[in-house]
């Protein structure tokens, strides 16, 4: 005969194996950059807002990389947090974010994701991060208020590339970004 503690504690195993031996939906995960590293079409993976209000990491990332620049977290890009959103409903609403989708690559066999995100008010001031999903080290290519510059954290031969062929909306990289049909995770190997 088994006492109600072991009773207790095997249906509780028996439940917890269940539900999470069930189906997992990407589409019931928060926006988040497990989300976008998942993604398999590019109009269903999270913008770059999303991604920076739920993942904890990815902020993380981004702020350390940018106080080692010598920069800030802009507050554009703050204002994605929910906190910050809640804030905002109480106000008139300012103008939209210019965030696209996140999307998901392999480089040299490690999952990354890869957007940016512009300052509704001047568009030229933007952040666009590549950010290993598995690390959670970043590469970030920023420029500030005043127009300069910087490339910042992980910045390997390969990551300069990719950062440098995304940015450039002329390379075969940017364009195949830019299919619709294009097919995730993009692969990218180093020579």
């Amino acid at each position: 005969m088994m006492s109600p503690c072991t009773a207790a504690l095997l249906l509780f195993t028996f439940a917890f194996l269940t539900e999470s031996s069930s189906a997992h939906d990407v589409r019931d995960t928060p926006p988040g950059a497990y989300q976008s590293a998942q993604c398999q079409q590019a109009t269903q993976c999270p913008l770059f807002d999303d991604v920076y209000a739920h993942t904890p990491a990815f902020r993380h990332a981004l702020s350390l990389n940018l106080r080692h620049g010598g920069e800030v977290v802009p507050e554009w890009v703050k204002d994605k947090l929910p906190s910050r959103r809640r804030e905002a409903n109480a106000s008139p609403p300012g103008p939209a974010s210019t965030a696209p989708t996140m999307l998901p690559l392999r480089i040299d066999d490690r999952p990354y994701i890869l957007g940016q995100m512009s300052d509704p008010q001047a568009q030229r001031h933007r952040l666009v991060a590549l950010y290993d999903t598995e690390r959670g080290f970043a590469t970030i290519y920023y420029t500030n208020e005043g127009g300069k510059a910087s490339l910042l954290g992980d910045t390997t031969e390969i990551l300069r590339t990719v950062m440098n062929d995304y940015l450039n909306a002329d390379s075969a990289f940017a364009r195949s970004l830019a299919s619709p049909d294009v097919v995730l995770p993009i692969p990218v190997v180093s020579q």
